[in-house]
């Protein structure tokens, strides 16, 4: 029989890394997803056991000193997050701090509350400790039902001189390339495809792509000039967005460069570790806008359209032979690898 955790330990947990083994092996041992890694500076996600009464509430970037500005894996991959929030709710068995319990009545509360207050929907907060790490209050319906106890990570304003002077260090040196030609020819295997997709479409697939690089395309998209040194457009999607190879490696053909999506609304995202996987995962029917926002969850990535064998035999006769490669691999690869195209996209618009 699994029970709910000691409160102890989530309160050690407090402000927590999402990488910390503590918080992987408690969510292992209570049947949970491991802890969540995001794809940009802004998520936030929760996971606990209702029926045991707790939750954690964990975010990408928290304005705390020593752990602000968040951090990339590895410097390049999914942004650790911390964990900002403990729930207690009613199901919960065990005492809590200073050996309070679920059962607390709300006069009592009242009485030991440092300070009290009247939050939405008429709920009643009493704060009963406050230091500089944490907040610890209790919550209760405005007839007096108890709704939860509430650990929160204390964080800095956002106007706070000393967050705002710690700048987010740069995740890898971009080699400096020179300008691109305007008749620049796409790789071989892209030549291919175009021809394939001439002749007998995509079948269904939200991708188009290019005979040549197209001039100008993410210089226009970020505001930066500079852009289409390192991002080279080959390709679109239903949106308007752009697919283009990300030139980080220095010294590496173009087709050996990670592939990235310019969204038509604004979204940006790694899609393949290079053009090779791109192909594999257009043969198994996911297009670039698909991959880019999935974040490696196999029930995010629509494969109803069914295999295309005659795409990933360009690949396997203008590159390399892949066989089994999923779409889940190929888009867990790239955000491992490459999502910090976001933060570089974020800078060249700035």
């Amino acid at each position: 029989m699994i029970i709910s955790p000691p409160f102890a330990l989530l309160e050690g947990l407090l402000g927590s890394r999402t990488d910390d083994p503590r918080l992987a092996e408690l969510h292992r041992a209570h049947g949970l997803r491991p802890p969540p890694m995001f794809p940009t500076r802004d998520g936030w996600d929760g996971m606990g056991v209702p029926e045991q009464g707790w939750e954690m509430a964990y975010r990408a970037t928290v304005r705390v000193p020593g752990r602000y500005p968040s951090s990339r894996v590895r410097g390049c991959g999914p942004v650790i997050g911390y964990v900002t929030k403990v729930y207690i709710t009613e199901s919960y068995p065990a005492p809590v701090r200073d050996g309070l319990t679920v059962a607390l009545p709300e006069p009592e509360a009242r009485a030991r509350a440092l300070d009290s207050m009247v939050a939405e929907y008429g709920n009643v907060v009493h704060v009963l400790r406050r230091d500089d790490e944490s907040t610890f209050e209790v919550r209760y319906h405005e007839d007096g039902r108890f709704i939860w106890f509430l650990l929160t990570l204390n964080e800095r304003a956002e106007n706070d001189p000393e967050r705002l002077g710690v700048v987010t260090p740069d995740a890898r040196t971009i080699p400096l390339w020179p300008a691109p030609e305007p008749d620049d020819p796409v790789p071989a295997a892209l030549r291919t495809l175009k021809a394939h997709q001439d002749a007998s479409g995509l079948d269904g697939l939200d991708f188009e792509t290019f005979d040549r690089f197209e001039p100008d395309a993410i210089a226009s998209w970020t505001g930066s000039d500079d852009a289409d040194r390192e991002f080279r457009a080959f390709g679109t999607d239903g949106s308007g967005g752009r697919v283009a190879f990300w030139r980080v490696h220095e010294g590496l053909p173009i087709e050996q460069q990670p592939v990235v999506l310019f969204g038509g609304e604004g979204d940006v995202g790694p899609v393949a570790k290079d053009l090779c996987d791109l192909l594999y995962l257009l043969a198994a029917g996911v297009g670039p806008f698909e991959a880019a926002m999935a974040y490696t969850s196999d029930e995010d990535i629509d494969e109803d359209t069914g295999p295309r064998p005659e795409i990933a035999r360009i690949a396997e006769t203008h590159l390399q032979r892949r066989e089994g490669r999923t779409p889940k691999a190929i888009v867990q690869d790239a955000e491992n690898a490459y999502a910090d195209v976001r933060d570089r996209v974020d800078a060249l618009s700035g």
